[in-house]
């Protein structure tokens, strides 16, 4: 199993038997027989030991005990630098530091350090920023998508109106045509009726003069041709009258200006802007104090352990008088 954990020292050993118990300073499993051993060793008594459950909730956690410079156990606590340091260090970058301190005394009452304090209001301080920040773009995109579907529903909404109002225009101008078709078309029909009736007149005179030609005495043709004739003078001059001044008409469409401009010069139903507004999102910063780790009584001094530094040099001049 990936979280079995084994005794160190049995492993060490060549026997794996299941640890009970891991001690945070040597970084082990202990079985619980070696748990016995490692209390009875001055020098590993007084280790913190924790449960291996304990363990698996920080394991994961990557704390380096170790100087990455010279590969041995971070032992000391350099306070001018805030710096866990190892043994080798000193020599090399902490030599003149007055406060290099063993680090299980820096570490003492570390869960009750202002250092810790400040580490976890700043956490809980970032983490509400977080939400706040979250909140904030969730939303802004959630108005986004708003933004989008009202465009989208004036877009159809405008659609609808433009078919409504072409809907009604055509209405309207299928109305005028008929309406206007109708008064031309009365017009032509009056005179081609009255040239049809002519025709029908002219057709029985013919008749009856080719009938008269056939049948009639000469006395009854002489008469009726001349009152024929009279009828057929009076029946051309009425055609000729009626056609003296004949109407055709044209019909023709012409389409508003407006709508010709709609199909030759529009050529989208709108445009889209975005305007893009800079903000400065709040956050609030908490006080992180790393220099100070702890809540330390500060050591009582005797002028047998004061130390005098020279901090500034000056002149005095002397004047005489």
């Amino acid at each position: 199993m990936s979280d079995l954990i084994l005794c160190g020292p049995c492993s060490y050993a060549g026997n794996n038997r299941n640890a009970e118990k891991w001690c945070t300073v040597c970084e082990e499993g202990l079985c619980t027989d070696c748990v016995t051993v490692h209390k009875s060793i001055k020098t590993t008594r007084n280790h913190r030991l924790i449960s291996t459950d304990e363990f698996r909730q920080i394991k994961h956690i990557s704390i380096h005990l170790t100087c990455k410079d010279h590969d041995k156990r971070l032992e000391l606590y350099c306070k001018t630098h805030d710096v866990a340091v190892c043994l080798g260090c000193v020599p090399s970058h902490h030599r003149a530091c007055s406060d290099v301190m063993p680090l299980d005394k820096a570490a003492e009452n570390a869960k009750r350090s202002t250092a810790l304090a400040d580490l976890e209001d700043t956490l809980t301080i970032a983490l509400q920023n977080l939400q706040q920040l979250i909140n904030d773009r969730a939303s802004a995109l959630e108005n986004l998508d708003g933004q989008n579907q009202t465009i989208k529903n004036a877009v159809n909404d405008t659609r609808a109106k433009i078919m409504k109002k072409l809907d009604d225009l055509e209405e309207k101008l299928l109305f005028e045509l008929e309406t206007q078709h109708g008064k031309c078309k009365s017009e032509l029909s009056k005179l081609l009726n009255r040239l049809k009736n002519s025709e029908r007149n002219l057709n029985s005179l013919k008749e009856q003069t080719s009938q008269l030609k056939s049948f009639a005495s000469d006395i009854q043709l002489f008469l009726g041709t001349r009152q024929i004739n009279k009828t057929v003078f009076k029946e051309v001059k009425s055609v000729k009258a009626g056609i003296k001044s004949v109407s055709n008409y044209e019909v023709n469409l012409q389409l508003h200006t407006s709508i010709m401009a709609l199909m030759n010069q529009v050529d989208q139903l709108g445009n889209i802007h975005v305007k893009k507004n800079i903000t400065s999102l709040p956050f609030k910063e908490a006080k992180v104090d790393q220099a100070q780790i702890q809540l330390r009584v500060p050591e009582m001094r005797t002028i047998k352990n004061i130390r005098l530094k020279l901090k500034k040099r000056f002149k005095v001049n002397k004047k005489i008088f």
